[in-house]
């Protein structure tokens, strides 16, 4: 089956057998972030906003464990919101809490936290992507960091001062469009012509 691919104003469609389906942008935000019962449109907050039911999610690594995510659409077609509940990672499968003793043992002594295997291989992962993005997040972050070329011990250090990790991935999100383990297109409100 061929799919063709057509653009539009408000978004792309996808033409498959005769059916034609609306592709939106896709947004995540924390649930933190939201203010009264609902989020706002991110291109307008005063488009009109609807339940679009939710779909689950991992939030352990040995797949036991899964969390619903709700989902909001934009009546006017611009984009379709995630509502991420704050004990999760964006796109792993590990908690935010154990993510940050993980870290707090890496770069401040602190006791490791009882992981099993699989976990332990997620958190790695996740560490080494954290290690990778010190320069992204240093340029990001600008003068809040104090030293010029921060070890990852200095960043995470700079960085529990704004909190615990869900404070920290709430801010990042909110002021900056990014995350601490990637630059997601999905935090970026769509650019909207016209």
């Amino acid at each position: 089956m061929k799919r063709h691919r057509e653009r539009s104003e408000r978004g792309r469609i996808w033409r498959a057998a005769g059916v034609r389906v609306w592709l939106t942008a896709r947004m995540q935000i924390r649930q933190s972030s939201i203010r009264g019962d609902r989020p706002d449109c991110p291109v307008d907050p005063r488009h009109r906003i609807h339940s679009n039911g939710s779909y689950k999610r991992h939030t352990k690594a040995d797949g036991e464990k899964k969390e619903k995510v709700p989902r909001w659409l934009c009546t006017a077609g611009c984009c379709t919101i995630s509502v991420l509940p704050d004990t999760c990672l964006p796109y792993r499968p590990v908690g935010g809490d154990l993510f940050e003793s993980w870290l707090d043992t890496e770069f401040m002594g602190r006791a490791p936290p009882q992981v099993t295997e699989n976990e332990k291989g997620c958190l790695d992962r996740a560490l080494k992507r954290f290690l990778q993005r010190i320069p992204s997040l240093t340029e990001v972050l600008g003068q809040m960091i104090k030293v010029l070329s921060p070890t990852a011990t200095q960043l995470w250090g700079q960085l529990r001062k704004l909190g615990k990790l869900t404070e920290i991935l709430r801010f990042l999100a909110e002021k900056f469009k990014t995350s601490l383990l990637g630059d997601y297109r999905c935090l970026r409100p769509p650019l909207v012509s016209g």
